[in-house]
């Protein structure tokens, strides 16, 4: 972070997206959720909402005139739910009024009938289901099956590590103000300008270079915003682009948090032997990560936690496997350490136990020389 941002943030200083002047005519957007985890759609009632004060359009996905899809790494992400909806706070209708105040009442307005279905949230089960977004991966170092054998002490368990909220200052936002020439300007909180502008493209169906992204500052998001700042920026566009308007969205505290992804929760199950010396020899380990309904950053966030999964100690004999699991929450997507820490506090976790059974400091397993040999 530049010093001078640190200054005029705890100052109280930094202009925002909500802080920059508004063009004249600003609409405001607003977005409705899913109140269900996993179901079908029958309907949505949308009369009362369009006709309440203020209101000057209500956008769903039959809006969109390019491809309905935020995915990057995998297309499996709707920008507006269509057909199905998988996990509460699922973004599936537009509002757009003349004030924020009366964008976020006419929500209340609107009525979604959704045939409920049953849902997963624990990733130990997707699993279980098969429910996995890319197939299981693995990497080895040495022979595990052969060290075994050679171990004198054997431990091995469970160790889960929960998500965790970015709380960034700034909640998502964004405001897309389009001219006479068919170009659109979008001011966004977003780590990845050019995600944005790509996507913005692929969902309105027009050419990127008529997307212009400005970014106030890159920084601070730890994160949130490197994948997740795009939906809301393509709904401002979206709106702006069909009502020839400038439109403002940004999400509450309590919308944000609900409607966002955390860091990955990861179930995993370790191993990890010694030798007589008490020396590590092999460790095994396979991780759940609970990616939520789509894949967002989730493949590349599992093979971060691979490649860390030895933490900073050597290990002749490995073998690790990690399953990325689709459950029905909030995306899960990146955070800073971006993977790592969940697979270190799974060798931490292995040491710790390792040193309980031998009756030792933990730092003293942890401090020995590798065992030599495969």
């Amino acid at each position: 972070m530049n010093p001078s941002d640190a200054i005029a943030h705890v100052r109280g200083r930094s202009p925002f997206v909500d802080d920059l002047p508004e063009p004249p005519g600003t609409l405001h957007a607003a977005v409705f959720a899913s109140p269900v985890a996993h179901g079908v759609i029958r309907r949505l009632e949308l009369a009362v909402a369009r006709s309440a004060p203020g209101v000057a359009a209500v956008f769903t996905a039959d809006d969109i005139a390019g491809e309905n899809q935020v995915g990057v790494m995998i297309a499996d992400e709707p920008l507006l739910a269509e057909g199905q909806v998988h996990y509460v706070g699922q973004p599936m209708v537009v509002v757009v009024a003349d004030t924020p105040q009366r964008a976020r009442r006419a929500l209340a307005q609107i009525v979604a009938v959704i045939d409920k279905r049953p849902a997963i949230f624990d990733p130990r089960v997707a699993a279980a289901h098969g429910d996995l977004i890319g197939e299981p991966r693995t990497l080895t170092l040495g022979d595990v099956t052969a060290a075994w054998p050679r171990c004198t002490t054997i431990v091995q368990g469970r160790v889960d590590s929960g998500g965790q909220e970015h709380l960034y200052l700034e909640t998502q936002a964004a405001l897309a103000v389009p001219d006479a020439l068919g170009n659109l300007h979008i001011v966004a909180g977003t780590q990845s300008p050019s995600t944005v502008q790509r996507t913005t493209a692929r969902v309105l169906d027009c050419p990127m270079h008529r997307i212009t992204v400005e970014v106030q500052r890159v920084g601070g998001a730890f994160g949130g915003k490197e994948d997740q700042a795009t939906p809301w920026a393509v709904l401002a566009a979206l709106a702006a682009c069909r009502l020839k308007r400038p439109v403002k969205l940004v999400l509450d505290r309590h919308g944000d948090m609900g409607m966002t992804g955390k860091r990955h929760p990861y179930t995993s199950d370790f191993r990890l032997g010694l030798d007589a010396k008490g020396r590590f020899l092999a460790f095994e380990a396979t991780y759940y990560q609970n990616a939520g309904a789509a894949a967002d950053l989730s493949p590349a966030v599992l093979e971060r936690s691979l490649f860390h999964a030895t933490n900073s100690y050597a290990i002749p004999n490995v073998k690790v496997t990690g399953l990325s699991c689709r459950t029905h929450l909030p995306p899960f997507t990146a955070f800073r350490g971006f993977g790592a820490p969940q697979a270190m506090f799974v060798i931490e976790a292995a040491i710790a136990t390792a040193a309980e059974t031998l009756k030792v400091p933990a730092w003293t397993a942890a401090e020995k020389p590798a065992a030599a040999g495969r």
